[in-house]
């Protein structure tokens, strides 16, 4: 099979769990529920592989495992992790969560695994929320513990990280559209916070600069928008890094890599 027609297989995967979250009702499937969407998750997994072809690797927050099923079929060691009482979770009645086998914990930041065990840990719309949904100070001790269980030298690797001044987000609150993060960043203040729990930063990209999410937009236009999801997505890899356009565009990516750190190692 080619690299074409495996990209075009995850595609179809994804999609008939999308429409099986649909019929179901469940609200947190709303990442997959559009092409774009599904097709931006394809084109984050490819830059994953790229980075690191191969080793062990955490997806820190997989919910219901589009990046583990992703990273998976790319030949990755993936060790999906999630919050929830591993007596009482049950996951939901789709394709996707089958053979997830997700390791959960309710600690907020203390992770299950030994010191230096994997070789890149994935945040995908995650180190945003830790404050949020815990409590002041446990996004900068995730960052520490993430530090632990990566080998020195091992990769921790961001996507979905919301930008200070993204235009999306500051039209969403101003017209009270729907839900906007609280927590966002700027590309100063993550690293400043990256360099200070032992890491290097490798790469930081801009994303999201054109929408990938049309929730609550007419039909007509998402089924339009969607025919163009892979020429909009290419699109959207160069003119969110653009001078001038790039702090406004919606997300950071950064690559840092794990350093010896006090008190880890």
């Amino acid at each position: 099979m080619s690299q074409r027609d495996h990209k075009l297989a995850d595609f179809a995967f994804l999609w008939a769990n999308a429409q099986v979250v649909k019929k179901i009702g469940l609200q947190a499937g709303i990442h997959i529920d559009q092409p774009i969407g599904i097709w931006n998750y394809i084109r984050i997994a490819d830059d994953i592989v790229g980075q690191m072809p191969a080793g062990r690797i955490l997806d820190w927050g997989c919910g219901y495992g589009q990046m583990t099923y992703l990273l998976r079929q790319r030949g990755l060691n993936v060790t999906p992790f999630d919050l929830g009482d591993p007596r009482h979770k049950q996951l939901p009645a789709i394709p996707i969560c089958r053979d997830l086998a997700a390791i959960n914990t309710t600690h907020p930041t203390n992770l299950p695994f030994r010191t230096g065990v994997f070789d890149a840990v994935l945040s995908c719309g995650v180190l945003e929320h830790v404050d949020e949904y815990s409590q002041p100070g446990n996004e900068l001790r995730s960052l520490h513990e993430i530090a632990r269980v990566l080998r020195p030298g091992g990769l921790f690797l961001i996507y979905q990280l919301p930008q200070q001044y993204a235009w999306q987000e500051a039209l969403i609150r101003r017209l009270r559209l729907g839900y906007a993060h609280p927590r966002r960043y700027t590309e100063a203040e993550i690293v400043a916070m990256l360099l200070e729990h032992g890491y290097t930063i490798q790469r930081i990209r801009r994303a999201n600069l054109i929408p990938k999410n049309l929730t609550g937009m007419p039909a007509y236009i998402r089924s339009a928008y969607s025919r163009l999801s892979k020429p909009l997505i290419t699109l959207d890899g160069w003119v969110s890094n653009m001078p001038g356009m790039k702090h406004v565009a919606g997300v950071l990516e950064i690559a840092a890599r794990r350093e010896g750190l006090l008190g880890v190692e």
